[in-house]
């Protein structure tokens, strides 16, 4: 008879590591998601084709107004990848390497940013398309508002303190530097209170929360929008949740099963829905102090639901090859999309004069399936012909290596 030991079955539920990597493959499928809710948000009004109402055109009114949510997913799952491999880095070598992550980082997330920045910020002008000509009073300002503050990543301060520029291309940006600002800080913090008890490390991160909720109680009425919404001292919420599932499931892997999971994801929504019983967040009014809180713990929630596998029909939906693939190229759709929905809107509209696209329902139609069509197309020959070059060196100097770089994406 055989001696050695069953595995438990949490054990079994820890994130795959094929290969000696940290791979979850449901998080690609969730982080195409959160993609997808800031896609609707920025699309085309597509809820007007649905009768008044109707559970269509309500739910697709919540998406397109509250769509923004979805950088919250995007910080969440962040927090949670990054602090799980620094920790599993940890272990593995008793220490972390503060240059070596930082390298990564910049390997995986400057040749991109600095590519759309630079298109943003000169190309366009210069092209006379979506944007001010480069002489003009507006790309001067423009200039003075953003430049210096983007290209050292505190795009996020400048849009707070002056709105968002006035290059399309550029606004949605303010998102990378908010996250490099943590890529830079929290390693540094961690590593230092590793070496303390566990204890003190989540008093850190109960102490930021209040902070940082405290904090936005007292910018309102001082500030206007976009200020809260773009600093990083008052948007912690969503990064401490994500530290906080991935300090929790080190310790505490996740058991097989789908009840609990499909109940943390119906609390999770609840919480997410919850916020639009308040006014939109432009109007930084006092419901941002918990609006935010709550969209990070329902997406803490949801992520926390799609870790188990087992028989966790979340995680089996999300890890099916398309959305897989889709979160694979999710940095990329991410920067282009608002590209994508310029150059599609243009193409629909040509369409419009030539009377090959003329009801408003293909219009509308028309313009979702053509810039979604043409920002896949972008990220994934970005991915192919361009990230790749630099996520191969990337892989090459992780200690722990996360999603595996093909050169196919099939």
């Amino acid at each position: 008879m055989s001696t050695t030991a069953a595995p438990s079955p949490v054990a079994e539920n820890r994130p795959a590591t094929k290969a000696g990597r940290f791979y979850v493959p449901q998080l690609d499928g969730l982080r195409f998601l959160a993609f997808l809710l800031v896609f609707i948000h920025h699309g085309p009004r597509m809820s007007v084709l649905f009768p008044v109402r109707s559970a269509g055109r309500a739910s697709l009114t919540f998406l397109q107004n509250w769509g923004w949510c979805g950088v919250d997913l995007f910080l969440v799952l962040s927090a949670y990848l990054i602090t799980s491999l620094l920790l599993i880095e940890h272990e593995k070598y008793r220490a972390i390497s503060l240059r070596g992550f930082y390298l990564r980082r910049i390997l995986r997330i400057w040749p991109l940013y600095y590519l759309m920045a630079s298109i943003g910020f000169f190309l366009m002008p210069w092209l006379g398309m979506f944007a001010d000509p480069l002489n003009s009073a507006s790309h001067a300002k423009l200039m003075k508002d953003h430049f210096l503050a983007y290209y050292t990543l505190f795009g996020n301060y400048s849009c707070g303190a002056h709105s968002y520029p006035s290059v399309w291309t550029l606004a949605h940006l303010w998102t990378v530097t908010l996250e490099e600002q943590f890529y830079i800080v929290w390693p540094l913090i961690l590593s230092l209170m590793l070496r303390l008890r566990r204890a003190a490390l989540w008093g850190l991160i109960a102490a930021l929360l209040v902070g940082t909720i405290c904090l936005r109680l007292h910018y309102v009425g001082h500030s206007r929008h976009p200020f809260i919404w773009t600093n990083t001292l008052t948007r912690l919420d969503p990064l401490l949740m994500g530290i906080a599932i991935a300090l929790w499931r080190r310790a505490h892997p996740p058991r097989p099963g789908w009840l609990i999971p499909m109940l943390k994801l119906a609390l999770g929504v609840v919480a997410i829905v919850s916020i639009s019983w308040g006014p939109g967040i432009e109007t930084q009014s006092r419901n941002v102090v918990w609006q935010f809180f709550a969209t990070a713990g329902g997406f803490a929630l949801i992520l926390d639901a799609v870790l188990p596998l087992g028989r966790n029909p979340i995680s089996w939906v999300l890890s099916r090859q398309p959305l897989v693939w889709l979160g694979k190229l999710t940095y990329g759709l991410y920067v282009y999309h608002i590209l994508g929905l310029q150059f599609g809107g243009m193409l629909v509209g040509w369409l419009q004069g030539h009377h090959w696209v003329e009801a408003q329902a293909a219009v509308l139609v028309s313009q979702s399936v053509v810039s979604f069509a043409l920002t896949v197309a972008v990220a994934a020959i970005s991915y192919r012909f361009f990230e790749s070059f630099f996520l191969r060196m990337k892989d090459k100097m992780s200690r722990v290596k996360s999603r595996p770089v093909r050169d196919s994406l099939a």
